[in-house]
């Protein structure tokens, strides 16, 4: 049975969330155990459609569980068990969803289960990745450490995420001024000023017919179809997401596009190098390591050349010699680093280096798109609303001379 409850931690916060549990009694034990004073129990009913797809809405954002992972690496290091330091993450946790998933953790180690394995409960958050490198630190007993190198990889993921992301709202901002100007002035504006013209009469200049025309157009549904159109360009990716074929297309244009496909390279082959660096680094076999970095791997095209690696070097060939038969996509650079790293037995750290390269050379792109998009947008805006300008401006200057026929 399920049970929504809303309890008050040691320090009086309130937090509310749900619990599955055999009875009512058992609900409170549990959440008494965590030091969780309930002052509300109920059992949930069948939650309807609407209530599901609420509920599915609610993620637990990337920081939140890198956040979780270093206070939970640091409470092991102090000497806590895995059960009381899941116990005590279960208070300080905000998120009800993310807690609720953390109450069950530390129930399914309590029950004797291993750390990785309730770590796997949930895959949706906690990746193969993740349960891989903690597998691994149970099996060498640093666990801490594995969970340290975890924290500074999803720190560094959600560092780079956020860069990318926010290099794109100044655009998406300038874009969106643009259009809520266009309908303003198509909806509002052009519909009085042409009242104004035909009632003068005389000859209307063809600028501004063109604009007075596709006012028309844009109130008589034409927005409809521009709506259309950036609603496809939002969901074309994951149409083409849909299927393998369509996928691997996709994935291909996204890396021959100008300026962005050299991007989308540094940016996948940031995550690549880091992702290896650090399974090694956790005590993963090569080949193990490989075959997780290629199905976390998001491009299928990189998956599949990572995926070939991890089958020549199970059969005794090297990284760097299958990465040098692709070097439209593995540049010589990072190849020639691969392979000093296996000759010289420090492939984790080499693939650092790689790492620090290439998010520099991100940080430097996502400053230039910037600055490059910059001006380029304002130019676009400016010569838009200049051209708005100059069709409505024109007769109301005859108007004013006397006539727009004179």
């Amino acid at each position: 049975m399920r049970f929504t409850y809303k309890a008050r931690t040691k320090e009086g916060k309130i937090q509310r969330g749900s619990i599955e549990a055999f009875s009512r009694k058992s609900a409170l034990d549990i959440l008494e155990k965590y030091k969780l004073y309930v002052t509300s129990l109920k059992k949930e009913t069948k939650v309807g459609f609407l209530s599901k797809k609420v509920a599915l809405g609610r993620g637990i954002n990337p920081k939140v569980v890198a956040v979780f992972t270093r206070q939970f690496a640091v409470m092991l290091r102090s000497g806590i068990s895995s059960v009381e330091a899941l116990r005590a993450q279960v208070a300080q946790t905000g998120n009800s969803v993310f807690r609720e998933k953390i109450l069950t953790m530390a129930e399914s180690v309590e029950g004797g289960g291993a750390l990785s394995q309730a770590f796997s409960l949930y895959p949706k958050i906690f990746s193969s990745f993740f349960v891989n490198i903690v597998r691994s630190g149970e099996a060498t007993g640093k666990v801490a450490e594995s969970l340290d190198y975890l924290a500074d990889h999803l720190e560094r993921e959600y560092n780079l995420h956020q860069q990318i992301k926010g290099a794109m709202i100044y655009p998406a901002f300038i874009i969106v001024v643009f259009l809520g100007a266009f309908f303003l002035i198509v909806f509002f504006v052009i519909p009085k000023l042409t009242e104004v013209f035909e009632g003068f009469g005389g000859e209307i200049p063809l600028l501004t017919r063109l604009i007075i025309s596709l006012s028309e157009f844009t109130r008589k549904g034409g927005w409809i179809l521009i709506f259309v159109i950036f609603a496809g360009l939002f969901f074309l990716p994951q149409y083409f997401k849909r299927s393998k074929e369509k996928r691997e297309f996709y994935d291909k244009i996204i890396l021959k596009l100008p300026i962005l496909g050299d991007f989308n390279k540094k940016v996948y082959l940031t995550r690549f190098s880091e992702n290896l660096s650090v399974l090694i680094k956790a005590g993963l076999p090569i080949t193990q390591a490989l075959k997780v970095t290629g199905d976390i791997i998001e491009n299928v095209v990189y998956k599949k050349i990572i995926n070939e690696a991890q089958e020549k070097v199970a059969r005794g060939e090297k990284i760097s010699s299958v990465f040098n038969r692709y070097p439209e996509q593995i540049p010589f650079f990072v190849s020639q680093m691969i392979s000093t790293g296996e000759e010289t037995g420090k492939l984790d750290e080499t693939l650092m280096n790689i790492v620090e390269f290439y998010r520099q050379e991100v940080e430097r792109t996502t400053e230039n798109l910037t600055s490059i998009l910059e001006p380029i947008l304002i130019a676009v805006l400016g010569v838009g609303i200049g051209i708005l300008a100059i069709s409505i401006f024109i007769p109301l200057f005859r108007m004013g001379l006397g006539g727009m026929g004179t």
